[in-house]
C-alpha cells in the first residue's frame, strides 16, 4: 500500500479499536455492549459495500455482584464463578481434596470447599460443543447429585485455558445447578482449616436469557471460498483490546482493503465471520455457524483464525494446520515479506481448532507471544486499547490482501462476470 493509505487504515484501525474496547460493560455475548458491537461492525461492512448476513441465535447472559464468605466471624470475598447462579445460605463446612473424598460423601446443604487435585484444572462445562472429559463430567455429576447449598473452589492461575484470571473459575458453566464462587491459595486459610464449622455464604449472581448474533460478510462466489474470522466477545468484566478487538479490527481493515472499488473481481470467495462466542461457555456463535454451514464444509479451502494479535511487544505469529503444500507455502511466501509476521508454533485454544481438530485446513494468526498474553493479560481489566500497536493490525490486514488476492489453483472469474457484491444486508435490530 501507498504511504497515504497505511495512513488512513492506521487512522481507521485506531478509531475501531476505541469504539470496541469501549462498549459497556463489556462484550460478552447478550449484553448490551456486545449487541451494540456487532452492529457497528455490520455497518462498516456494509459501508465497504460487502454483502452482510446476522445469524441470530439465544444464549445465557449474567451479571453479578460479587460474593462473600463469614466463618466464625472473620468474612472472605469471593469471585463468583462466570454464568453461576446466586445464593445465600448457612451451612457446616467440608473441605474435599481428591474424588474419592467426593465419592459417596452426604454434602446436602454443606458449604462445599474443593482444593488441591478437585481443584487442579478448570472443568469442562457439560454441553460443551467440541470436547468432553469423562473424568470433569463424574465431578460435575457428583456435586449436583450431592446438592450443597454452594461450592467454593481454591484455584489459582490456569493460563492455557482461563488467561490471567486470578483465581480462575473451576466451574463455568450456566447449567450447572449448584451456586460456585471462587478463592485464590493464599487467601484460602479461613476455608480450608474451616472443616466442620458453621459459615454464612452469600453469591451474587443472576443469569438472564439474551440473544447475539455472529456477523457474516461475503464477497465472490461461497462455493469455494476462504473464510477469515475473529472472535468479538469478551469475558465479562474485560475490554478485551488484543483479545480480540485487534483481531475484529484485522477484519475491518480487510474488508475496506478488499472493497469492489479496489478489487472488483477475486480469484476466490472470501466470507468474513465475526463470531460470537469463543469466550463463552457454551460457544453459541460458533455452534450457530456451524450449523448454517453444516453441508458446505467441504466449500472452505482455508479458515483464517485472528485472535490476540496486535500486542505492542514482539511481533505476531503465524500456524499452520492440515493444509496442503501448496497453500502452506503461498502463506509462507505471503508472510515472508512483513518483518513483524513468522512462523510459530501450533496452539489450539481458539476457534481454528474447529477446523484444525477435524482434519480441516486452518492457518491462525496471533501474538508472538501468546503465551505470555494469556499469563498476564488475557480476560482481564488489564487488557486495554494502549496495549495494541495498530500498525500490527494494518500489517496483517494488508498480507491477508495480498494472500487473498493472489490465491493459487483457482482461475479468476471470467472477463466480466460479477463477484456480486454488492447485495443489500440484513436487517440489524
Amino acid at each position: 500500500m501507498g504511504s497515504d493509505v497505511d495512513s488512513r487504515a492506521s487512522r481507521s484501525a485506531l478509531e475501531h479499536l476505541d469504539a470496541l474496547c469501549a462498549m459497556q460493560p463489556d462484550r460478552r455475548p447478550g449484553s448490551r455492549g456486545n449487541h451494540v458491537a456487532t452492529e457497528y461492525v455490520a455497518a462498516e461492512f456494509v459501508r465497504s459495500s460487502w454483502r452482510v448476513q446476522a445469524q441470530e441465535f439465544a444464549c445465557l447472559d449474567w451479571e453479578t455482584g460479587g460474593g462473600s464468605i463469614t466463618v466464625g466471624g472473620s468474612t472472605l470475598e469471593l469471585t463468583p464463578s462466570p454464568y453461576g447462579l446466586g445464593v445465600v445460605a448457612r451451612g457446616p463446612l467440608r473441605v474435599l481434596r481428591s474424588v474419592g473424598e467426593l465419592e459417596g460423601t452426604d454434602l446436602a446443604g454443606s458449604i462445599v470447599v474443593l482444593a488441591d487435585d478437585l481443584a487442579s484444572e478448570p472443568l469442562t462445562p457439560k454441553a460443551f460443543p467440541f470436547y468432553g472429559s469423562e473424568e470433569h463430567m463424574a465431578i460435575v455429576a457428583s456435586l449436583e447429585r450431592s446438592q450443597p447449598a454452594a461450592v467454593i473452589a481454591v484455584t489459582g492461575l490456569y493460563p492455557d485455558l482461563c488467561g490471567a484470571l486470578d483465581p480462575f473459575p473451576l466451574i463455568e458453566d450456566g447449567d450447572f445447578t449448584i451456586p460456585t464462587a471462587n478463592v485464590r491459595p493464599a487467601d484460602a486459610a479461613l476455608l480450608l482449616n474451616g472443616e466442620g464449622l458453621m459459615a454464612s455464604v452469600e453469591i451474587r449472581s443472576e443469569r438472564k436469557p439474551s440473544g447475539a448474533r455472529n456477523i457474516v460478510a461475503a464477497r465472490g462466489s461461497q462455493n469455494r471460498r476462504v473464510t477469515v474470522v475473529a472472535h468479538v466477545d469478551t469475558k465479562p468484566g474485560t475490554p478485551g483490546a488484543v483479545d480480540n478487538a485487534a483481531g475484529v479490527v484485522v477484519l475491518l481493515v480487510l474488508a475496506d482493503l478488499l472493497t469492489p472499488g479496489r478489487h472488483h473481481l477475486l480469484p476466490i470467495g472470501v466470507e468474513l465471520l465475526v463470531v460470537n462466542g469463543e469466550d463463552h461457555y457454551a460457544a453459541p456463535g460458533e455452534v450457530a455457524w456451524l450449523e448454517s454451514n453444516r453441508d458446505k464444509l467441504d466449500n472452505v479451502e482455508l479458515m483464517i483464525n485472528i485472535d490476540g494479535i496486535g500486542y505492542r511487544e514482539g511481533g505476531s505469529a503465524f500456524s499452520l494446520y492440515n493444509v496442503n503444500n501448496e497453500i502452506a507455502e503461498h502463506a509462507r511466501r505471503t508472510f515472508a515479506t512483513c518483518e513483524d509476521i513468522t512462523e510459530g508454533p501450533q496452539w489450539y485454544q481458539s476457534d481454528h481448532a474447529i477446523f484444525a481438530m477435524q482434519g480441516r485446513a486452518a492457518l491462525a494468526l496471533t501474538t508472538e507471544r501468546v503465551q505470555e498474553m494469556l499469563a498476564v493479560l488475557f480476560h482481564t481489566e488489564h487488557d486495554t486499547p494502549d496495549k495494541v500497536d495498530v500498525n500490527r493490525i494494518v500489517s496483517i490486514a494488508t498480507a491477508l490482501e495480498t494472500m487473498l488476492t493472489r490465491w493459487p489453483r483457482v482461475p479468476p472469474p471470467a472477463q466480466g462476470s460479477s463477484d456480486g457484491s454488492p447485495e443489500s444486508t440484513a436487517p440489524m435490530t
